[in-house]
């Protein structure tokens, strides 16, 4: 009787550890809104009302030195963050003045850049080095009519500068403008460890306009399920942003509505089984 009561209490401790791991487990990157889609007035503002709505604070912000440290804080204070500042590189580094602020905050420079030279390949270089002496990640961000416009040149352009603090943010509405979207999963797997981050939104596949492009989370055709897939098997631990560049109506409710679909998605996902982990050794 005792050899049976202490199975079942063994059994029971391996089941409660694997459901805390199966928990702890669930992919739930974090998510920020897009500056350019949060504007209600003061920053103190903007921070209460991506509080409310569930937001784990804002990126891609446009100012760097003492406004982005003041909106750091006013940040801090609701207890979101701010996660990046949106810059460009041509033929010169970036200022380590301007993102100072973000240094140690597991922060990141999202970076687009001009054509490709090979004194824009040292300056970025150069930004990488200066970012990571301040912990600060940098990502390329694939932007149409830029020097880097798709993956693959984003790639190219890792390899160039050849520095482990670059690598590139996979955005959606520019890779439907650029790429074919059959070939989202294949570049995606093929940025590997170095995708540090992820754009957004609602958007249709074969879309050609930004308005069918770049539209709230909960609308268009693209499935954000399939995204969210491929990022939780290829071990995607960064985070994630909202674009809302141009999207027409209240923007409160467009990132209600976001916010919402984005649960949804993570919800259907954690319904569908992991995919199995490779074997030790491969």
């Amino acid at each position: 009787m005792k050899l049976f009561k202490y199975i079942f209490l063994a059994l029971l401790c391996l089941c409660t550890v694997g459901a805390a791991e199966a928990k702890g487990g669930a992919f739930a990157p974090k998510f920020y809104a897009f500056q350019n889609g949060v504007s209600f007035g003061s920053e103190a503002e903007n921070a209460a009302t991506l509080k409310s709505l569930g937001f784990d604070g804002v990126s891609q912000v446009n100012h760097g030195g003492d406004k982005l440290k003041e909106q750091m804080e006013t940040y801090g204070k609701s207890g979101l963050e701010v996660l990046s500042i949106y810059l460009n590189v041509t033929d010169k580094p970036i200022d380590s003045k301007v993102v100072e602020p973000l240094a140690n905050r597991k922060a990141m420079i999202e970076l687009t850049v001009g054509p490709i030279t090979p004194q824009l390949v040292e300056a970025v270089r150069q930004t990488a080095e200066m970012a990571a002496k301040l912990n600060i990640q940098v990502a390329l961000y694939p932007h149409v009519g830029n020097g880097v416009e798709t993956m693959p040149q984003a790639m190219d352009l890792i390899a160039k500068v050849n520095h482990p603090n670059l690598g590139v943010m996979f955005n959606l509405c520019h890779f439907l403008k650029r790429e074919k979207h059959e070939e989202l999963e294949n570049v995606i797997e093929k940025a590997g460890d170095r995708l540090f981050a992820v754009s957004t939104n609602g958007a249709d596949e074969n879309g050609k306009d930004w308005n069918r492009l770049i539209m709230p989370l909960d609308q268009g055709g693209f499935s954000q399920l399939r995204l969210l897939k491929v990022l939780r098997r290829v071990g995607f631990k960064g985070p994630v942003g909202l674009q809302c560049y141009a999207v027409k109506g209240d923007k409160q409710t467009n990132l209600k509505n976001s916010i919402a679909a984005w649960r949804k998605a993570l919800q259907q996902l954690a319904s569908e089984p992991a995919p199995p982990q490779p074997a030790a050794g491969n």
